[in-house]
C-alpha cells in the first residue's frame, strides 16, 4: 500500500501544521485562494474559522479578534455568504447545525430548515407544490438573541458593504450563473432578477465587480426590523403577493408562525469515539450514523484503502447503499411521525445490515466484468440531480471554546421568485403540506467528533453530506490519515440500492487500477470524475490537536480557507 494511505497512525504525531494560510484579500480572480487546489493547514492558539470562501473568513475572524462568540462570526459569516456566494444560498433559504456552549458542556441541535406552508389554507386553484418557507434568516436571528453578544445591526454590516461596492466575480460564480441563464432557469424567467444578474445587459464577468443595491436595500430593513422584514414586513407581503399570482398557496401566517426549532442532538460511537449529529427531520446525521455503525462490522484497516482496495470500496459501496434504501421512507419530522432514532444508531440492527451486505456480495470466481459496459453507457438522471446542490458549510471556534458546525443552502420560496434582491426559487425536496410537521428532508449534518465532554474535531460540506463525510471520518478515523490529507483523497459517490435500482459508482479519478478492476469484477459500474470533482462535497474541518492548538483546512475542491488567530 502507497504511504498516503498508510494505516495506525496516531492523529496527534501527524498535527503539524504546513504554514498558516495568508490573510490578503483576494483581489484578482486567478487568485488560487479563489480557485480549486491545495488549501494551507492554519494554527491558532486563539479561535479558528473554516468557511467556503476567504472573504468570509476574514470578516468572521475579525469578530473574533474584536471580542465576539463562535455564534457573533457564524451569524456575520452567513449573511456574508448570502452576497459573496450569492450562487450557491439564499436568504430565504434553509440552515440547521449544532452549536457546543463552553460555559454548560451543552451540545445543541438547531433547525432552521424550510417548511411548507398549510395546505387546508389554500384557495381555489392555489397549490403548495415546490413553495417552502426559508428558515435562514430567523434561525440567524435565534441563535444570536440566545448566544450573540453583538448588535443586531452589527451582524449585517459586511454584507451591506459587500452588496453596495460588489463582490469579485470569480470563475466558480461566473461558471455557476452562465449555466443558470442557458439553461432558462431563473434569470429568463423574471424581470426583475435578469436586471440583477446582468446590470449591463450581460452576466459580470469573471473578475468583474458584481454590485447588488436591491440586496443592500433589503439588508438594512432586516438590520432595522429583524427577521420580521421577511416573515411579516413589506418582503413577506410582496412574497406571498407574488407567490399567490404564481398559482402557489402560501399566507402571511404561514410566514409569521415559521419558528427555529431546538433539539438534542444524535449520539452514536464509532471505533471508541463518541459522534454528535443533527436529528430528525433532517436525515443525514443519521445516515451517517449508520453508515458508520455498519462498516465498524468490517476490518477496514486490514483490507486497506477504498482508492487501492477493491474489497474495502465494494463494502462501502454496498453499505452506503442499503443504509440509503432503508432510510429512504423511515425518517420523517418528528413533529408529526415516529422516527427509529434508537434502531439507528443500534450496533445489533448495524450488524444485521452488515450481515446484508455480506450475503449480497458476488459468489466467489464470478466475474461480471462483461456486464459492465453496457449499463456505464447510459447517464443517470437520477444520480446526475443527487450532485446538483449548492450550499456552505461553516465551522467557527471561538478562544473560550465554544464551537459551531452549520449548512445553510436554498430551499425556500417558489420557482420564479426573485423579490429585492434576493432569489427564493422553492424547493422540490420532500415534506408533508398538512399537520405539525411539514420540514423538508434535507440529507445534512454537521459532525462534532467529542473527547471527554467536549468538541475535538468538526466538520461538514455543502450538497449532499452523508457520504463524503462518512468517507473522511473512514480517512481519519480508521486510516489515521492528517484531515488535510483525508479531505484531500480521492472520494465517491454510491448509488446501489438507493436512488437507482443500477449498480452505479462516480469516483474521483485517483484510484488504483486494481480498484477499476475489482468494480468490474463485482458487476459495478463506475464513472470516473476527474483528478477532483466539487459535486464530492466541499469539507470545511477544524480540530483540536494533542498540543492544544486549534487547527483547520479548507477542502481543494471549491475556494474555501481556514485561518485563526
Amino acid at each position: 500500500m502507497r504511504p498516503l494511505f498508510r494505516s495506525g497512525l496516531a492523529l496527534g504525531a501527524m498535527l503539524a501544521a504546513l504554514a498558516p494560510a495568508s490573510m490578503a484579500q483576494p483581489t484578482d480572480a486567478r487568485d488560487p485562494l479563489l480557485n480549486q487546489g491545495p488549501k494551507a493547514v492554519a494554527t491558532a492558539d486563539g479561535g479558528m474559522v473554516a468557511t467556503q470562501l476567504p472573504n468570509v473568513t476574514r470578516a468572521a475572524l475579525r469578530v473574533l479578534e474584536d471580542g465576539g462568540n463562535a455564534v457573533d462570526a457564524f451569524v456575520t459569516a452567513v449573511f456574508l455568504q448570502h452576497v459573496e456566494d450569492f450562487h450557491q444560498v439564499s436568504h430565504f433559504g434553509a440552515m440547521s447545525g449544532l452549536y457546543f456552549e463552553a460555559a454548560t458542556g451543552r451540545t445543541y441541535a438547531f433547525n432552521a430548515f424550510s417548511e411548507r406552508p398549510r395546505a387546508d389554507r389554500c384557495g381555489d386553484g392555489l397549490r403548495v407544490g415546490r413553495l417552502a418557507i426559508g428558515g435562514t434568516v430567523r434561525g440567524l436571528e435565534s441563535l444570536a438573541e440566545r448566544f450573540g453578544t453583538k448588535p443586531w445591526a452589527s451582524y449585517l454590516e459586511p454584507a451591506i458593504t459587500a452588496a453596495e461596492d460588489g463582490i469579485l466575480v470569480t470563475n466558480f460564480q461566473y461558471a455557476v450563473n452562465y449555466n443558470s441563464r442557458e439553461t432558462g432557469d431563473l434569470i429568463n424567467g423574471n424581470e426583475e432578477a435578469r436586471a440583477a444578474y446582468m446590470p449591463d445587459g450581460y452576466l459580470v464577468p469573471v473578475g468583474g465587480t458584481w454590485k447588488m443595491p436591491a440586496l443592500a436595500s433589503t439588508l438594512r430593513a432586516v438590520a432595522e426590523h429583524g427577521a420580521d422584514h421577511l416573515y411579516r414586513g413589506d418582503w413577506a407581503r410582496k412574497f406571498v403577493e407574488q407567490a399567490n399570482a404564481r398559482g402557489f398557496c402560501v399566507t402571511l401566517e404561514d410566514l409569521a408562525e415559521y419558528e427555529t426549532r431546538w433539539l438534542e442532538p444524535a449520539r452514536f460511537t464509532y471505533r471508541g469515539h463518541e459522534i454528535l449529529v443533527e436529528p430528525p427531520p433532517n436525515k443525514g446525521g443519521l445516515l451517517v450514523g449508520q453508515n458508520l455503525n455498519v462498516l465498524e462490522q468490517f476490518d477496514l484497516e486490514e483490507s486497506g484503502h477504498y482508492a487501492e482496495s477493491p474489497e474495502t470500496l465494494e463494502i462501502m459501496v454496498r453499505s452506503f447503499g442499503k443504509v440509503e434504501s432503508d432510510m429512504k421512507w423511515s425518517i420523517q419530522d418528528p413533529a408529526a411521525y415516529r422516527n427509529p432514532v434508537e434502531l439507528w444508531t443500534s450496533k445489533d440492527y448495524a450488524r444485521l445490515s452488515a450481515e446484508y451486505v455480506r450475503q449480497t456480495m458476488p459468489l466467489p470466481g464470478v466475474d461480471l466484468t462483461a456486464s459492465v459496459e453496457v449499463e456505464t453507457r447510459a447517464a443517470d438522471a437520477a444520480a446526475t440531480a443527487a450532485m446538483t446542490l449548492g450550499s456552505n458549510h461553516n465551522v467557527i471556534v471561538d478562544a473560550e471554546g465554544n464551537w459551531i458546525t452549520s449548512l445553510h443552502t436554498g430551499h425556500g420560496g417558489a420557482p420564479g421568485i426573485f423579490i429585492d434582491g434576493v432569489r427564493a426559487t422553492g424547493s422540490g425536496v420532500k415534506a408533508e403540506t398538512a399537520g405539525p410537521g411539514r420540514r423538508i428532508l434535507a440529507e445534512v449534518t454537521g459532525v462534532f467528533v467529542m473527547r471527554d465532554g467536549k468538541p475535538w474535531l468538526s466538520l461538514g460540506t455543502p450538497g449532499f453530506p452523508p457520504q463524503p463525510v462518512t468517507e473522511v471520518l473512514v480517512n481519519i478515523l480508521d486510516f489515521g490519515m492528517h484531515p488535510k490529507d483525508a479531505a484531500d483523497a480521492p472520494r465517491f459517490w454510491a448509488f446501489l440500492y438507493g436512488q437507482t435500482e443500477r449498480r452505479f459508482l462516480r469516483i474521483e479519478s485517483r484510484i488504483s487500477e486494481e480498484v477499476r478492476r475489482g468494480m468490474a469484477r463485482s458487476g459495478i459500474s463506475m464513472e470516473e470524475l476527474g483528478d477532483y470533482n466539487w459535486h464530492t462535497g466541499s469539507m470545511q474541518i477544524v480540530w483540536r490537536g494533542d498540543d492544544g492548538r486549534l487547527h483547520g483546512v479548507s477542502d481543494p475542491r471549491r475556494l474555501g480557507l481556514a485561518a485563526g488567530h
